[in-house]
């Protein structure tokens, strides 16, 4: 069996790494000849990150599409073409037609994974000149021409299933042989509290929304707002700490939290969101608070395995019950892990994922299970 995989960027991009690179080696002990092809080097991806300006953008989505574009002339050598994403944003998606148009008639399967409402705009981002050209029906174009689709979360699947009727589930999912487990030795004298975020720059905005939580919690309590990949975030009277992401360096930063964060707002871009900071803070045993939205509500059992947090009085109230507790934190952490153990972990979701490979997966009410 040979999959020719196409990740949108290279190891250092989280969406690329979660959804195929740490599952390349199994899948080869497997028996599955697993080639990958990315859209960006490592290089291309640090130095033209498109968050960089116009200049950055445009090298970074013309390399990627090029890439793809030139993998349509080794799609012979594969019985499987495996697509993630779509590498040009807005516009109509030619590198992933000309891709799906070759393989079809070549008798080749295809399969296309997303993890992310990429057909959405987010509410974020500043309207740009491309935004003219875009084509509402990208993502669809795409999931109609496939043989199956594998969505990150049932939201996420729900809209595939308008499409195509072969849908599976994968959530995305944790290596848990890299998250040891946060060990509670207790605070020294004048030790500040953790409070942790981890993600990329374009999610910080959804950090606003607690900036009034922390400002309440700070005049209860010492405490620091970890600060993992993101940019430009201030909270006027608390104390604010910045880190740079790298791979070697993020499980021992979120190690140093008490509670992990991940607040989201009710809008279509994070219903499409698949809980990757939360299942990160869970599988190293931190406590973790998130909003009720979509996957997060799949991931977490309120007061159980960590917090749901609605108003912001719940999240002041919520992230206080933890700070208070050691025990509390202690406890929620563990059966966090177990959490991401049993339901969000790579050894969970392998399966799965090789019986898709292999055309293997029954199809249930519409889709797989």
């Amino acid at each position: 069996m040979k999959v020719l995989f196409l990740p949108t960027a290279s190891w250092n991009d989280p969406p690329s790494r979660y959804r195929i690179y740490q599952y390349l080696d199994h899948l080869r002990r497997q028996g599955i000849v697993a080639d990958c092809r990315p859209g960006v080097s490592d290089y291309v991806y640090t130095r033209y990150a498109p968050y960089k300006g116009i200049i950055a953008k445009f090298v970074f989505f013309g390399i990627s599409a090029l890439s793809r574009i030139l993998a349509c002339f080794i799609i012979w050598r594969y019985d499987t073409i495996f697509i993630q994403r779509l590498v040009l944003p807005h516009i109509y998606p030619l590198p992933e037609i000309l891709i799906c148009m070759i393989a079809g008639l070549l008798g080749k399967s295809i399969i296309f994974d997303f993890d992310d409402a990429i057909y959405a705009t987010s509410l974020h981002r500043k309207k740009t000149l491309a935004e003219k050209f875009t084509d509402p029906n990208r993502v669809a174009r795409v999931i109609a021409k496939c043989d199956t689709i594998i969505a990150g979360n049932s939201y996420l699947a729900d809209y595939a299933r308008t499409y195509n009727n072969n849908v599976v589930i994968i959530p995305t999912s944790i290596d848990l042989v890299r998250y040891p487990v946060k060990q509670y030795n207790g605070k020294k004298p004048g030790e500040p509290y953790v409070i942790g975020w981890i993600g990329m720059p374009g999610s910080l905005p959804y950090l606003n929304i607690l900036k009034p939580v922390f400002q309440e919690i700070a005049r209860s309590y010492n405490i620091l707002i970890r600060i993992i990949g993101g940019q430009n975030f201030e909270c006027p009277g608390v104390k604010v700490e910045h880190l740079m992401w790298s791979l070697e360096s993020e499980v021992g930063q979120i190690l140093s939290f008490d509670v992990g964060v991940m607040p989201l707002t009710e809008s279509e871009e994070a219903r499409g969101k698949c809980g990757l900071k939360l299942l990160q803070y869970m599988a190293a045993g931190v406590a973790a608070v998130a909003s009720p939205v979509s996957a997060n509500n799949e991931i977490v059992k309120d007061g159980v395995n960590g917090y749901l947090a609605l108003s912001l009085g719940e999240w002041s109230d919520k992230i206080c019950s933890l700070l208070r507790s050691e025990r509390l934190r202690r406890e929620m952490g563990r059966l966090g892990r177990e959490c991401v153990e049993q339901r969000f972990s790579i050894q969970s979701s392998l399966p799965m994922l090789i019986k898709v490979i292999r055309g293997q997966a029954t199809q249930v009410l519409g889709g797989f299970r």
